[in-house]
């Protein structure tokens, strides 16, 4: 009997964890997931910006090898066509094109009025927070790499 009282002791002096203590350790917690997050979508965001990137220099082929056969840049919606490209609506420059951005926007694309330089770009205008597009960019038959262009308006075409 005094073994089991001595046991019963033994378990009331031991102590859990202090409210303050378990506090301490949500707070922990939660910075640590917040922070994950962030680094998450992060990551989410770079992944859109590198596939409207890949998806932007496949639609840049296919206009450098209609510039290659016709010495000019497609500038209606048969001759996009032709090149490869579906026009979703309008029948003049700039053009909404019928494939869509990583962000669920359609792309667009402008053709210098000489038909000699165009540029397409996201429908989306908010990349990594900021106001700016994915864009890719030709000039008489020859293309930039996409980048990430900052502009609080839809790119146009170089002018010269």
């Amino acid at each position: 009997m005094l073994a089991l009282r001595e046991r019963l002791n033994v378990l009331r002096d031991r102590r859990g964890f202090t409210m303050v203590e378990m506090m301490v350790v949500l707070i922990i917690i939660a910075v640590l997931i917040g922070v994950g997050i962030r680094f998450y979508l992060g990551y989410i965001e770079n992944s859109r910006v590198t596939k409207a990137k890949g998806q932007i220099q496949t639609m840049q082929a296919a206009l450098d090898s209609y510039y290659a056969t016709n010495a000019v840049y497609p500038s209606d919606s048969s001759e996009l066509l032709n090149a490869g490209l579906k026009v979703a609506t309008g029948t003049s420059s700039p053009f909404t094109l019928d494939s869509t951005d990583p962000w669920g926007k359609n792309y667009a694309y402008n053709v210098r009025a000489d038909k000699k330089a165009y540029v397409v770009y996201s429908g989306h205008n908010k990349v990594q927070g900021k106001d700016a597009y994915v864009v890719g960019r030709g000039k008489e038959g020859e293309s930039d790499s996409p980048a990430i262009e900052v502009t609080t308006t839809a790119p146009t075409p170089a002018t010269s």
